[in-house]
């Protein structure tokens, strides 16, 4: 999945009047070292082709994230159990098209409907993500996805993703050697019923 935070050198000043407009998009010189800078997602359990892919986030008081949310009172704010959710769904939709040898494009977000947060996240907590396909067209694909912990729903709600064309050789390489590492071991489900 496509982490959209664009580097100031794509966009020019962010305090000029013309900010973004000139924008044209960007080339794989932008993506050294500046592209998916964390993941979210610390290993691959399960997948089930075009049914479902479970992951695991283990959170911990290490993550720089609670130096300021909150101070005393750690929480794991829910932006990044969305955006967990939203890099497994969208891995999970680039995986799929090499798995049925489409053409490769990457999984972008671009709707977040009925999400809902219902339980805090604190460091020590094992978060259980787990993301659905609702369908899977030619251009985009909608999942539900939900988030758990020891078994109880702590976050919930369907993601819809763009796919995009980049033709980017060193960022298919990349994002290949990342799903090896965290697919390694992963536990493969050719029937939904054996579960």
């Amino acid at each position: 999945m496509l982490d959209f935070c664009l580097p100031a050198s794509w966009a020019g000043n962010s305090h000029s009047p013309g900010y973004m407009r000139n924008w044209q998009g960007p080339t794989s010189h932008d993506f050294n070292g500046e592209f998916m800078r964390f993941h979210l997602v610390d290993r691959i359990e399960e997948i089930c082709y075009g049914k479902y892919i479970v992951g695991v986030k283990c959170v911990t008081l290490a993550d720089d994230v609670f130096n300021e949310h909150f101070p005393g009172h750690p929480i794991f704010p829910g932006t990044l159990i969305l955006e967990g959710l939203a890099q497994l769904g969208g891995s999970f939709f680039e995986i799929m098209m090499k798995e049925k040898n489409l053409p490769l494009k990457r999984s972008v977000l671009t709707i977040v409907n009925r999400m809902k947060f219902r339980k805090p996240v604190v460091p020590g907590d094992r978060l259980r993500y787990k993301v659905d396909i609702v369908t899977m067209q030619d251009d985009y694909g909608v999942a539900t996805v939900q988030a758990e912990i020891d078994g109880q729903v702590c976050a919930e709600g369907e993601l819809t993703f763009s796919f995009i064309d980049i033709p980017d050789k060193k960022l298919h390489e990349s994002r290949q050697q990342l799903y090896d590492i965290c697919m390694k071991n992963v536990k493969v489900i050719s029937d939904e019923s054996n579960v």
